[in-house]
């Protein structure tokens, strides 16, 4: 039998629902479906009622119904959750030796489910704050960092985790040579994601600025993001990932970050844009960013944030943690072969 990738997904919204553009796990969701898609795996997306998966002939999905209220960690509708995925799973599972693997999309909201112990349970695309599965995909090694040093009982089984970045279909974002001259900030409306700043560096500027925190998405997102002179990402924490940064750079549009969390390994100083730690530098950044070469932005987000940029490091992971998981053969330093279980 064919190899077989069950996605556990998001436990509020359907899959393709274009009501909350600006919700990261359900763009997660999707573009993992994508990536099964590019990797020719056949999969199964358990996701709420409504859902569809991205075109394609891989996918199916499993319902797991309507939600009556919003997701809550151990809430009541965090048991149902897990009493319907579980049920799920139970009628979808094989278990007979062929290759097969559960992606766990939306973290501690599936922690609780019931999966054969012979079937791989991994977390990719590893940006929210906890995790708890023994294999872990991180969009960064900040992140990685983050979660090492918030939870040291990972110690145990850093040997099977790794680092690839999330990404998009290109075809989504349209190149854009010729900017106008404003600025945007596109994320929540929240202090630690320096809006503020943003603002400040806006007005300093004397550019017009456009903030926005909601709503908007496919090729308005596109469009307002391409014709920008620059894209402002003054984050204050550390930030796992920030896709914003990746569709901008899919665009040509050059982006001007703070010089910590994930951007200094998403964003190529003086070539895709600039990363700043004081406001005379975000200021200086916003003049220079115009002699940037879009281009080359595009080229450079083509090659390291694309579905097929990631596809072949993806069918690396899946077939190093199964051959892991169902028939061991890999060691910790200084382990013996009794105390390694995956």
């Amino acid at each position: 039998m064919a190899p077989r990738l069950h996605i556990l997904g998001h436990p509020d919204f359907p899959l393709g629902d274009t009501a909350h553009p600006e919700d990261s796990q359900l763009f997660n969701c999707w573009n993992f479906c994508q990536l099964a898609e590019s990797l020719g795996i056949p999969y199964a997306y358990y996701g709420a009622e409504g859902s569809r998966c991205p075109s394609g002939e891989q996918g199916t999905v499993v319902s797991l119904g309507g939600s009556p209220e919003r997701w809550a960690f151990r809430s009541a509708w965090h048991r149902e959750y897990t009493r319907r995925l579980n049920a799920a799973l139970r009628e979808t599972l094989r278990d007979d030796g062929e290759p097969e693997w559960v992606a766990s999309i939306y973290g501690v909201a599936q922690c609780d489910v019931s999966v054969a112990s012979g079937v791989p349970v991994f977390e990719p695309m590893l940006g929210y704050g906890t995790c708890w599965t023994h294999y872990r995909v991180f969009p960064s090694y900040a992140h990685q960092q983050v979660i090492y040093t918030r939870q040291p009982e990972t110690q145990k089984d850093r040997y099977f985790d790794t680092v690839i970045p999330h990404f998009l279909h290109p075809g989504e974002y349209p190149f854009q040579p010729k900017p106008g001259e404003y600025l945007v900030y596109l994320g929540r409306a929240a202090e630690d994601k320096g809006v503020a700043l943003a603002r400040e560096t806006a007005a300093l500027a004397g550019l017009e600025f456009r903030e926005v925190h909601r709503g908007c998405a496919g090729l308005e997102k596109a469009r307002l993001l391409g014709e920008a002179r620059a894209v402002l990402m003054p984050t204050l924490y550390l930030e796992p990932f920030g896709y914003v940064a990746i569709e901008a750079m899919m665009c040509g549009t050059p982006v001007i970050t703070t010089d910590w969390g994930s951007f200094p390994e998403i964003v190529r100083e003086g070539v895709d844009g600039f990363r700043c730690r004081t406001q005379a530098e975000f200021s200086e950044a916003v003049r220079l960013a115009p002699a940037l070469d879009r281009r080359r932005i595009r080229q450079g987000a083509e090659e390291r944030f694309t579905v097929a940029a990631v596809t072949e490091r993806y069918r690396r992971y899946l077939d190093f943690i199964w051959k892991i998981h169902r028939y061991g053969g890999y060691y910790a330093p200084g382990a013996t072969r009794k105390e390694q279980t995956c």
